[in-house]
């Protein structure tokens, strides 16, 4: 990686690969992974407050970022690199980017698609992550998704398609974060 610090972001379409490579990359960097799912599971075990931050989504993202981003602080406080898992928008990669500047990390942008929407569908249908209470997306809720996700502005950046083998795709983020 370019900074022995760092803070990736690893973004983009549900079933497209995003956690797959945030684990792969951590893994082979020795960073935390922060992923919004998991950590908003932990919120749905207690239904009154989950219905306080289940809609509109705009708050529930707002509530994941916020729990995600002081978890990813007091990583890169201690001096351990940490990688984003979610679905992300500019105005946090925005936030991350301030924060990563502040604790000396740099900050890297990965976003993975998957073109093929009979391959996308495939991938959505036949996953089970086993998140402790999370829910698995239907087809139709990834279709939605697919529509309203705008790509991230951030650049540089690295787009990794679900198309290509996974090793193809972990080879390319960690050359990505080397180069």
């Amino acid at each position: 990686m370019r900074s022995a610090l760092s803070a990736v972001v690893v973004s983009g379409w549900p079933g497209a690969g995003k956690s797959t490579i945030a684990d792969a990359v951590a893994a082979a960097t020795g960073a935390t992974v922060v992923s919004f799912d998991w950590i908003m599971s932990g919120l749905r075990q207690f239904p009154d407050l989950w219905q306080c931050v289940e809609s509109p989504m705009e708050r529930q993202r707002e509530v994941g970022w916020a729990l995600m981003s002081r978890v990813a602080e007091q990583q890169l406080r201690r001096g351990a690199s940490v990688v984003f898992d979610l679905v992300a928008r500019d105005p946090v990669v925005d936030q991350w980017s301030e924060l990563a500047a502040q604790n000396g990390a740099g900050l890297f942008v990965i976003e993975c698609v998957c073109e093929d929407e009979d391959t996308h569908r495939g991938r959505i249908e036949n996953r089970q992550r086993g998140i402790p209470g999370w829910y698995e997306l239907t087809w139709e809720q990834a279709q939605r998704s697919r529509e309203n996700y705008s790509a991230l502005r951030f650049e540089p950046k690295l787009v990794l398609s679900a198309e290509n083998p996974v090793s193809v795709n972990v080879e390319r983020a960690l050359e990505y974060l080397r180069a």
